[in-house]
């Protein structure tokens, strides 16, 4: 995305992979939505990815005009009109992601955590932190190794 390194950074992460023709419907209605996404009338320089055709990842420039709760709602309308349409579990952020030999894998988030205590997610898999802030954020850090990440503590038990 060709936006500052600060730009606000908002991900959601489907439980399955995208479809081709899931994609485009998730395209156009994205493009569709960032022609005319706005604040207080303002509008918002965004753009978004969608990578490993299994995530949303939306970046706001907020340099000149800052999100604000409307501009966040609509987004958040959009989402569930995209979650309504195709039951990818976008909302439910009480689940992770991670890759191990370049397979990702979504699991209930309590799931996840006694799986890695019980040495069931080998230690060489990547999670994705989608609690990233920043353009910045997301480019370094949001898919890490195992170890490194907020999950490392829970190898060490």
């Amino acid at each position: 995305m060709n936006l500052p390194k600060n730009s606000k950074i908002i991900i959601y992460q489907s439980e399955r992979s995208f479809t081709g023709e899931e994609i485009t419907e998730i395209e156009q209605m994205m493009d569709e939505f960032m022609k005319r996404w706005n604040a207080h009338g303002e509008a918002l320089t965004a753009a978004y990815a969608l990578p490993y055709d299994r995530f949303i990842v939306i970046a706001v420039d907020e340099s000149r005009v800052a999100t604000s709760g409307c501009s966040l709602d609509s987004l958040n309308r959009l989402v569930k009109r995209v979650e309504a349409k195709f039951n990818f579990g976008l909302l439910n952020q009480m689940r992770v992601s991670y890759s191990t030999d370049g397979e990702i894998f979504t699991l209930p988030l309590s799931e996840f955590k006694q799986k890695v205590k019980n040495g069931e997610i080998p230690e060489h898999s990547n999670i994705f932190h989608n609690g990233v802030t920043t353009l910045e954020e997301f480019e370094e850090n949001w898919e890490m190794p195992l170890a490194e990440s907020w999950v490392g503590e829970l190898l060490q038990n």
